[in-house]
């Protein structure tokens, strides 16, 4: 397994062949420039992980090369490795001020290269899986707002907003936590008008929206294929188990009939749904991001739910023990089988209602 594209350039063959030969040899994904204006190029062309970039180089230089890279948006945090045969201190501050992640002398030390290169990629790797997780909660913050606009004033209450809860400390909680995976929305998007989509969305926002409202949750996670809603905080009720159990019930079955409808009116869906419903205490607080509010779950409920909802078969619904418990008879919870979680050490009954 290639472990990440690295991109050399220097003008000269034997220097580019040997490091080409290292690097690879080590499970790397290796192309090559011999000037400063095919390495931008390449670049332009196909984004790498990491650059190794000589110093020395006629026409264009290692430190206009790197200047360049920063000055493009799309490049501005791609990790670059400096290289040069020169003074190591002066031109090490020299590469720095250019912009370089890092800079190494020549001759180079091969065990010293590797450990630069598998930290600055590691530290890239976890930049882009931060810049990842705030794009899916800008994304989040754009399904509310829809959401919003698709229920009436009072029913759009069911969100958690920062005026009900303290926004400087977490808190401990005893939740049921809901979480509904909307199944095969890839597919269902793939080739069809965004009205379509917008419609088919907007249904299933309404009727959840209007149960959460009427079941006293709230939302804490919304969306287009995945809906997270806690029971009993912000705001206490009395029974948060049957209170989760009975949306749950209820929302399945309205999606059976949206489906029906659906297909009524032409169209062909791949859509089906599962849910997973854990009880437990946790720690919640709200978190600021970017300007943004986003309320915080933390506890093992949080990954029994989800675990569940993982879980469940089509149309399912995967509840733990400590929610069959509360519940009543018109439920009926049964018994299926243990989740195991990632680490295989912890598992969670899983009951069907």
């Amino acid at each position: 397994m290639k472990l990440g594209t690295i991109l050399i350039v220097d003008d000269t063959p034997e220097n580019i062949d040997l490091l080409k030969a290292v690097l690879e040899s080590h499970s790397y994904e290796v192309k090559t420039a011999s000037s400063g204006s095919q390495a931008l190029a390449s670049i332009k062309e196909s984004i790498p992980d990491l650059v190794v970039l000589d110093v020395m180089m006629p026409e264009m230089s290692g430190y206009e090369v790197c200047q360049a890279i920063r000055q493009d948006p799309l490049t501005k945090l791609l990790p670059v490795v400096m290289l040069s045969a020169l003074d190591p201190v002066a031109e090490k501050v020299k590469g720095l001020e250019a912009g370089a992640d890092d800079f190494l002398g020549k001759p180079l030390n091969q065990a010293e290269l590797f450990a630069r290169i598998d930290s600055l990629l590691r530290i890239a790797s976890i930049r882009k899986e931060l810049e990842a997780k705030l794009l899916e909660q800008e994304n989040e913050i754009i399904n509310l707002n829809n959401l919003k606009l698709s229920l009436s004033t009072d029913a759009s209450d069911i969100m958690i907003d920062e005026n009900q809860v303290n926004t400087e400390e977490s808190h401990r909680s005893e939740i049921t936590m809901v979480v509904i995976q909307l199944h095969r929305f890839s597919q269902f998007v793939t080739g069809r008008q965004t009205e379509e989509v917008a419609i088919i969305l907007s249904e299933v926002h309404q009727v959840l929206g209007k149960l959460i409202g009427q079941f006293f949750g709230k939302v804490q996670r919304f969306s287009c294929d995945e809906f997270v809603i806690l029971f009993n905080d912000p705001t206490p009720i009395d029974n948060p188990m049957l209170n989760a159990a009975s949306l749950a019930k209820r929302f399945n079955t309205a999606f059976n009939n949206l489906k029906v409808r659906w297909n009524q009116k032409g169209y062909s869906e791949p859509l089906f749904l599962s849910i997973g419903i854990a009880t437990g205490y946790a720690s919640l607080r709200m978190t600021k991001i970017h300007d943004k509010e986003f309320y915080t779950v933390l506890g093992d409920v949080r990954e029994f739910a989800l675990k569940l909802c993982h879980g469940a078969d089509s149309g399912e619904i995967l509840i733990d023990a400590r929610t069959a418990s509360k519940l009543n008879t018109d439920l009926a919870p049964q018994r299926q089988r243990a989740i195991f979680l990632d680490d295989n050490q912890k598992h969670v009954e899983a009951f069907k209602i």
